[in-house]
């Protein structure tokens, strides 16, 4: 009797231990299914992270071809090609940029971009919305904002590019996020100089949604929304 006791509860002991190595063994396929759901995971984010680097160079070098340095008597500032109409370039700025020429009674500008320079007339201004447009004769640049996308409005977080010539370092590229966002202004923590002031700032996608306009301190720059040139700079 004490035989078979015995040997019943090394059978019990045994079917334990079996379902136990069983139980773990579904845990570690588990496991592994699991690992390898969340490696594929981190693989796509370091795909997309690698492609998203990528695509900065060539949206950086097609905004690029539409960046001016703006020559005025008291200084340089930034303006890029908006839209072309008539066989004409119309070239938006920041109306500070050009505010003392008007004031003096001076008519145009000089454009500057690489070993190029073109002559350009003082446009429509706009004080109010710090914003000015010269026009230049003849089709000198790829517009950035020929059809005006109304509806396009960077939220917080967004990442922004910003070209200009700070300081007169033509083509200069800094990217930023969007820190605030209100009617009449776009914030962000991209670098900007004097010098950048009229520079298009520009999403991921492509669109210009705003123009640098002034700084206030480290990482705290100003763009005004794109939709403020419909005012009174151009007819949307």
């Amino acid at each position: 009797m004490e035989f078979f006791f015995e040997r019943s509860a090394r059978e019990s002991g045994t079917r334990n231990l079996q379902h136990r190595l069983a139980s773990a063994s579904n845990e570690i396929s588990s496991l592994a299914a699991q690992n390898a759901t969340l490696a594929k995971r981190v693989g796509a984010l370091g795909s997309s992270v690698q492609a998203s680097k990528a695509g900065l160079a060539p949206l950086a070098q097609r905004v690029l071809k539409s960046v001016f340095t703006v020559k005025v008597s008291g200084g340089l500032g930034t303006g890029w090609a908006a839209w072309t109409a008539g066989g004409d370039t119309y070239v938006i700025t920041a109306n500070h940029v050009v505010a003392d020429d008007v004031a003096a009674g001076i008519k145009t500008v000089k454009l500057l971009q690489k070993s190029n320079s073109w002559t350009a007339t003082i446009g429509k201004t706009d004080s109010t919305n710090d914003l000015a447009v010269v026009v230049v004769h003849g089709l000198i640049a790829p517009p950035l904002w020929q059809h005006p996308q109304l509806g396009v409005s960077p939220v917080v977080g967004d990442q922004l590019l910003l070209v200009g010539s700070p300081y007169g370092l033509e083509g200069t590229v800094t990217t930023g996020v969007v820190s605030r966002v209100s009617y009449d202004a776009i914030q962000t923590d991209a670098a900007a100089n004097p010098g950048n002031s009229g520079g298009p700032a520009v999403d991921r996608q492509g669109q210009v949604v705003g123009v640098l306009l002034s700084g206030g301190g480290e990482n705290l720059n100003f763009a005004v929304p794109i939709q403020r040139a419909c005012v009174t700079i151009r007819s949307c």
